[in-house]
């Protein structure tokens, strides 16, 4: 009797049975974050700047780490560079999304010169990463609100 349970034992701790998944899920509900630029004034001689949050939270498996990555399409510009804001007349303003407060790196998904957020988690692990906007001088639209949506993935494994 002793042989068997040795043996039942044995060939359950050699099965791959995951004993839990990594998963990661944004914490805003659908993903979403706002880039902020406040009030811009046509023809401006400085740039309009203002920043958003994507935040999100990792659980790895016990153990192997988990590593993510966030990217960012082009919206309704079609274009990564520029990004266009779209006002209700159909105007546009050009502007774009960085990963750095310097806005060097375009945040994108990875192709024609952008760059995504990457990284990984040994233990639970929630993330805040700051979006940094930009809109460029010497542009002229109506007044009123202008607005992009863009599409953030977030892959995991």
């Amino acid at each position: 009797m002793p042989r068997f349970i040795v043996l039942l034992v044995l060939l359950a701790s050699s099965l791959p049975l995951p004993l839990f998944a990594a998963s990661c899920s944004f914490i805003t509900p659908d993903g979403s974050t706002l880039v902020n630029f406040n009030t811009v004034m046509s023809l401006q001689s400085n740039p309009a700047d203002g920043q958003g949050q994507i935040t999100f939270s990792c659980s790895p498996d016990l153990l192997t780490p988990v590593t993510f990555q966030i990217s960012v399409d082009e919206g309704n510009s079609g274009t990564f560079t520029p990004r266009q804001l779209m006002h209700s007349s159909g105007a546009t303003l050009n502007y774009n999304l960085y990963t750095d407060i310097q806005r060097t790196q375009i945040l994108g998904d990875g192709t024609v010169g952008t760059t995504t957020f990457s990284g990984s988690c040994l233990l639970l692990c929630t993330r805040l990463l700051t979006v940094y906007g930009r809109i460029p001088i010497n542009q002229w639209g109506p007044a009123g609100q202008y607005s992009d949506t863009v599409t953030v993935t977030l892959e995991f494994n």
